[in-house]
C-alpha cells in the first residue's frame, strides 16, 4: 500500500467529522444563533416554538440540500476535468449551468412558471438537453475529442447566458422573481424537491463509481487509452450521462452554484491523488463540505441579509482559476 492509501482512512474519517460539524453549523448558525440544547429538542420533538419551526422547516431542509448539491458537483467536476484532461474545466464549462438557467427563464416568461417544483423541473430538463446538443454537436463536428467538448460547451454557455439576458431584459418582472434563484440557492427547498431528485443524483453517482477505473485510463491520450483496453467512445458517454444527471439534479435542487466542480476536485486531489477509486469519493466529501460552508457564510457575509451561495462559491472559485492560469502561465 501506498502512503496515501495507508492514510485514506484517517483523510476520510476527517472529511466525514467536518461534515458532521458543517451540518450541526448550518443547523445553528443564521440570523438567531440557536444553542445545542434548542437543536436537539427541535430534532428530537414535536414543540411548536419559534425554535422548532425554524429549525425543522427551514434550517433542516438546507442542511440537507447542501451537502447533496455540493457532492454531486464535486463528482461531476472530476468527471469533467478527466474528460477533458483540464484541470480548470467544469459542469459550468460544457454550458450545463447555462442551459438551466435559460430554460428556467424561458418558462417562467413564457408559461408564468413560479412554483418552484416547476422551475425545477424546467432546470433539470435544460441541463440534460444541453449535454445532449453539446455532445450531438461535438460528435457531428469531427469527433468527440476533450478539446472539441470543451470549445463546444463553451460557446452553449455564452450563447445561452446571453439569451438569458435578452429574457430578463425584455420582461423585467422576472428579473426579481428569478434572479435569487439564478446565483444558486440552498434556502426555501422542500424535502420534496430533494425526494424528487434523489433518484438522479443515486443513479449519476453509482455510474460516476462504476467508471472509476475506466476513467483512470482516460487520463493518458486516447491511443495509450485503448491501448490498455479502454473503450474510450464508451467511457465518454457514460461519464456524459452522469455528469448530466449529478449537474441537472443540482440545479433543479438549489440552482445554478457555480464554480464548485471547479474548486472541489483540485482539493480532492490534493487529499488523496488521481486514482478515481479515491478521488471521487474525496470529491463527494469535500464537495458536501464546502456547498455547506458557503451556505453558512452566505448568512453573514452582508448580514442581517442573506447572499447568494452561489456569490461565495463564485468568488473563491474565480480567485482558483485566475491562481490556475497564472501557473499556467509562468
Amino acid at each position: 500500500m501506498t502512503a496515501t492509501a495507508n492514510r485514506l482512512p484517517l483523510i476520510y474519517g476527517g472529511l466525514v467529522l467536518l461534515l458532521g460539524v458543517a451540518v450541526l453549523g448550518s443547523l445553528m448558525l443564521g440570523y438567531t444563533i440557536y444553542t445545542p440544547g434548542e437543536l436537539w429538542d427541535a430534532l428530537a420533538g414535536s414543540g411548536t416554538s419559534e425554535a422548532d419551526t425554524v429549525i425543522r422547516e427551514y434550517r433542516l431542509p438546507r442542511a440537507i440540500v447542501a451537502p447533496l448539491v455540493g457532492a454531486a458537483l464535486g463528482v461531476a467536476g472530476v468527471i469533467v476535468q478527466t474528460l477533458s484532461r483540464n484541470r480548470i474545466a467544469s459542469p459550468d464549462t460544457l454550458g450545463l449551468n447555462a442551459g438551466a438557467s435559460l430554460a428556467v427563464v424561458a418558462v417562467s416568461a413564457a408559461f408564468g412558471t413560479s412554483s418552484l417544483f416547476g422551475l425545477s423541473f424546467a432546470a433539470a430538463s435544460g441541463a440534460f438537453l444541453t449535454s445532449v446538443l453539446v455532445f450531438a454537436l461535438a460528435a457531428t463536428a469531427g469527433g468527440l475529442s476533450p478539446l472539441r467538448i470543451v470549445l463546444v460547451g463553451v460557446t452553449f454557455a455564452g450563447l445561452m447566458n446571453a439569451m438569458v439576458e435578452v429574457i430578463l431584459t425584455v420582461n423585467e418582472a422576472e428579473l426579481q422573481q428569478l434572479l435569487f434563484w439564478l446565483s444558486g440557492a440552498f434556502v426555501d427547498r422542500p424535502l420534496t424537491l430533494v425526494a424528487r431528485n434523489l433518484p438522479l443524483l443515486a443513479v449519476g453517482g453509482l455510474m460516476a463509481a462504476m467508471l472509476a477505473r475506466p476513467l483512470d485510463a482516460l487520463q493518458t491520450d486516447d491511443a495509450t487509452a485503448q491501448s490498455l483496453g479502454a473503450p474510450v467512445r464508451v467511457i465518454r458517454i457514460a461519464s456524459f450521462v452522469a455528469v448530466a444527471l449529478l449537474t441537472g439534479a443540482s440545479v433543479a435542487m438549489a440552482g445554478p452554484v457555480g464554480f464548485v466542480g471547479l474548486v472541489v476536485p483540485h482539493a480532492a486531489r490534493a487529499l488523496v491523488g488521481s486514482r478515481h477509486s479515491e478521488k471521487l469519493g474525496a470529491a463527494a466529501l469535500v464537495g458536501a463540505v464546502y456547498a455547506t460552508a458557503a451556505d453558512i457564510l452566505a448568512r453573514f457575509v452582508i448580514y442581517p441579509t442573506e447572499a447568494p451561495v452561489g456569490a461565495i462559491t463564485a468568488v473563491v472559485g474565480a480567485a482558483l482559476l485566475l491562481v490556475l492560469l497564472r501557473r499556467r502561465a509562468a
